[in-house]
Order: C-alpha cells, then structure tokens, then sequence
C-alpha cells in the first residue's frame, strides 16, 4: 500500500509541475511576437527572456604626457625658440634682443594627425616684448607644430585673431651651418 500510496503522490506532483509549465509557458508564447511561416499560418517565436544587463561605461582615458608628446627637444631661428618637454609642456618665445620679448607657455593636448598640438596657457612679456599685439597669441589659442623628416626641423603655427602667424625652425642640436643656411634658420 505504501508504494502506491508513493506513487500516486509522485504522479500527481509530475501532473502538477507539467500544468505550471504549459500555464507558464503559454503565457510566454501568447506574449511572445509571431511569424508567418512560408505558406502557412502563424507560427510563435520563442524568445528566450533577457536578463538586464548593467551598462559598463569605460572610465575617462587619463593620459600621461608621452601620450601627446610626438618629440620632445629645443629649435630656434632669428629669434624664436621653441622647448617641448616630455612633461607635456612647452614654451614658444619670440625674441627682440637678449631680454625683450614673449614666452609662451603651451600645455600639450591629444589630436589627431602627425602634428603637436598645444594650448596657450600663459603668455609672459619680458622687457618690451617682441610680438606685435596682433601676433601675440591668445590664452587658450592653440599652437600647432609640425615635423620634418629629412631634418628634424619644427613649423610653428599660431593664430591671434583672424591671422594665422607662422615659424619655421631648426633643431637646437644636431645640424651643421650648411644645414641651418639651407634651412634658413641660422642664427
């Protein structure tokens, strides 16, 4: 008696857990969207349920300064200088004479491109300073150098106002007098 008695338990708790099933999953196929299928009448599509998922948004990408220094080092040409640094700074200075003239202090910034990119974060007159007012850059004015690749010489660009002002310079190191004659920079 006991092993029917187990039985008719175990049938009625299979009977049971099924009838969930179907009131379960016809619930889920009536909510679910339907397809025609070729020639024939509807058909259900099952749609497996989806679990939210917590949206990882990637953290601000800190950058060091060797992320936006592409060369570092000292140019000049009559009069101007140039100093990159692999801290992620530079100045740009504009002479007049041995203590007249504009240093400004740039702040390296990422940018697309072969070229440095630099914002004017400060501009310091020394003496009677060397940039007319309409040269003088403006703060946060960006500086834009680029490269040659023969020799290591720098073009420097410059914007105050609606002018766009331009340098060309020599690496402080590195090249002869004939380099620096043909490259216009001597001193």
């Amino acid at each position: 008696m006991r092993h029917q008695l187990g039985g008719r338990t175990a049938n009625r708790l299979l009977v049971a857990a099924a009838l969930v099933t179907l009131t379960v999953g016809a619930g889920f196929v009536a909510a679910s969207p339907r397809t025609l299928a070729p020639g024939g009448p509807a058909v259900p599509t099952v749609v497996a349920p989806v679990e939210p998922v917590a949206a990882s948004v990637p953290p601000p990408a800190v950058l060091t300064p060797t992320d936006v220094v592409r060369e570092t080092g000292r140019w000049f040409s009559h009069g101007r200088t140039l100093e990159l640094r692999p801290d992620g700074t530079g100045t740009f200075a504009v002479w007049m004479g041995a203590f007249d003239g504009h240093l400004v202090q740039l702040r390296l910034i990422p940018a697309p491109g072969a070229a440095t990119v630099a914002e004017v974060v400060a501009i310091d007159r020394v003496g009677e300073g060397a940039l007319a007012p309409d040269e003088t850059p403006g703060i946060g004015g960006l500086v834009t150098v680029s490269f040659g690749r023969a020799a290591r010489a720098a073009h420097v660009e410059w914007s105050s106002g609606p002018r766009r002002l331009a340098a060309d310079l020599c690496a402080a190191e590195g090249l002869d007098a004939r380099a620096m004659e043909e490259l216009r920079c001597g001193a």
